[in-house]
């Protein structure tokens, strides 16, 4: 899962509204950022084999501290936590939206991710429904959810100006391509490499969502 990991940011954007859409876009992310700089410190290890599923090469068989489904609720009542502490306004809403946006996450990989999702560090145990063995399903269902949830996002905005009217064509336009991108481009032979551009992938996402902040607001 990719692009449809920011369909819940869109949602609890509309639930929290003093919440930035840029943080909730780090939140559903909050898990991917972690596992990139992870696997490029040797945390969390990655193979890549070309064919591995066929929607990507990627063997993600050991991510326990980042997506088993315990840590991903430790993740996310952390985050949660965090943010209730630092927000002036809606402190247990925000908490709670931040906190159900990072442990989406979990949920989302759950649909398309090959059994590698741990119960917990060191779990026999493991959950995923494989629809990454699907391509056009797959992608079918992240583009879908993902242009549903914006939406679903814009009925609730107005536009603060000119620029907040194309803004929406602009980032689409812009995260489709990055979607693209990451489908199509072949991974770096080298790991630390790999994880240090998923980070730095995921700081650009979230410029482009604060591009939504500054030109829209709630209705």
């Amino acid at each position: 899962m990719f692009i449809g990991h920011y369909a819940p940011a869109f949602i609890g954007k509309r639930i929290a509204k003093t919440v930035p859409l840029w943080v909730l876009f780090a939140a559903v992310q909050l898990v991917d950022i972690a596992w990139g700089i992870f696997i490029a410190t040797g945390v969390e290890h990655v193979r890549i084999i070309e064919g591995f599923t066929a929607s990507n090469s990627l063997d993600l068989y050991d991510m326990p501290w980042t997506h088993s489904l315990v840590m991903a609720l430790v993740w996310s009542l952390g985050a949660g936590l965090v943010w209730a502490a630092l927000a002036r306004r809606d402190k247990t809403l925000g908490g709670i939206v931040v906190g159900a946006a990072v442990f989406s996450h979990w949920l989302t990989d759950l649909i398309v991710h090959v059994p590698d999702l741990l119960l917990y560090p060191g779990s026999d145990i493991k959950f995923g429904f494989g629809l990454w063995n699907n391509f056009p399903v797959a992608m079918g269902l992240e583009l879908t959810i993902f242009l549903g949830s914006m939406a679903i996002y814009l009925t609730g905005t107005r536009a603060r100006g000119g620029f907040g009217r194309v803004w929406p064509f602009i980032a689409t336009a812009l995260l489709l391509g990055l979607f693209y991108l990451g489908m199509t481009t072949p991974p770096p032979d080298d790991i630390a490499v790999a994880g240090y551009s998923a980070v730095v992938m995921y700081g650009v996402i979230c410029a482009i969502a604060a591009g939504f902040d500054l030109t829209r607001e709630a209705k």
